[in-house]
């Protein structure tokens, strides 16, 4: 017969059997995991040191490079424009200093520019006010659709820009005047970047070559401007330009992948840069106008599909 001190020693050896197992697995099995987990902690973290070092390394050659760049841009553009007409136009929205560092560096290459053209934001054509102004700027009905008006601003522009027989051969001749009304309207604003002789005065008749400067957070306006003064400034046979400032964001587009869809049926017209974000972009896009005399020299950058970095070299 079973006894109740039998009870008693039978469950008092189990739960020192317990407890002999818990102090031995806390011993030995517990020190076996945690340094195992040390050891892998150790390993981590000299990886991660290594990750770091190289790092370092790469970022103080990106610096190097980046500075090298910087440096070589006099040198690259230096002479390319000689007293060559350009305007320059940029959609409000985009980046100031990409667009004051591009233009200080086509007046580097000789450019001939009375600085920045500004698209403001009337452009949009969304109110009655501004329909009406535009429309009677150009004689034109402020009912017309915002592209077509848009479109038959800009030519009349690029004719004021070009040289016309009828302006060459008599200097009388009746010639369209719309740049100072679209200034005055507020369609327009010029942006001389310090002291120079050069006015928009200047180029009228000149048939300057064109570079635009756009980019993913030009204002509405002006995004929408820019697609009708490429097409009236290629079609009116002036060398133009079009440079991209990209936007690096999660979801964003590629590289002037927007501008090239905008400029369906002008490929073959005018010449696109997709990193004007970068300095080398801004040296490419003064090198494009430069090189475009003869035929425009395609998409440059480094979007999907770029032709190259740079315009092949020629010399000066």
């Amino acid at each position: 017969m079973i006894s109740f001190r039998f009870h008693v020693v039978s469950i008092t050896a189990v739960f020192l059997a317990i407890a002999i197992g818990v102090v031995v697995g806390t011993t030995y099995v517990d020190g076996a995991v945690v340094d195992g987990l040390r050891n892998r902690i150790d390993s981590v973290e000299g990886n991660l040191d290594d990750r770091r070092a190289e790092n370092d390394r790469l970022e103080s050659e990106l610096g190097l490079a980046s500075s090298y760049i910087e440096a070589s841009a006099p040198f690259a553009v230096t002479d390319r424009l000689i007293d060559v007409p350009v305007l320059m136009v940029a959609a409000r929205g985009v980046d100031e200093t990409v667009v004051e560092r591009t233009a200080g560096l086509t007046r580097l290459a000789g450019g001939i520019t009375p600085g920045v053209v500004w698209l403001e934001s009337p452009w949009e054509l969304e109110s009655e006010e501004d329909r009406v102004a535009l429309a009677s700027i150009l004689n034109a009905d402020p009912d017309d659709d915002p592209e077509d008006l848009r479109a038959a601003a800009w030519a009349a522009v690029v004719e004021e820009l070009s040289v016309t027989p009828q302006a060459a051969d008599d200097p009388a001749a009746d010639s369209p005047v719309v740049l100072a009304p679209l200034i005055e309207a507020g369609f327009l604003s010029v942006d001389a970047l310090g002291e120079s002789t050069t006015t928009l005065d200047d180029l009228t008749g000149a048939g300057p070559r064109v570079l635009v400067v756009t980019g993913a957070r030009a204002d509405a306006g002006p995004d929408a401007t820019v697609p009708a003064v490429a097409a009236a400034t290629a079609n009116g046979e002036l060398v133009t330009v079009l440079a991209d400032v990209h936007v690096s964001a999660p979801e964003a587009p590629g590289r002037g992948e927007e501008l090239l869809e905008s400029l369906a049926g002008l490929e073959d017209l005018v010449s696109v840069v997709d990193n004007a974000d970068q300095i080398e972009g801004q040296v490419g896009a003064v090198l494009a106008l430069a090189a475009a005399v003869d035929a425009p020299v395609g998409h440059l950058g480094y979007g999907d599909g770029a032709d190259g970095v740079l315009p092949p070299w020629t010399p000066t």
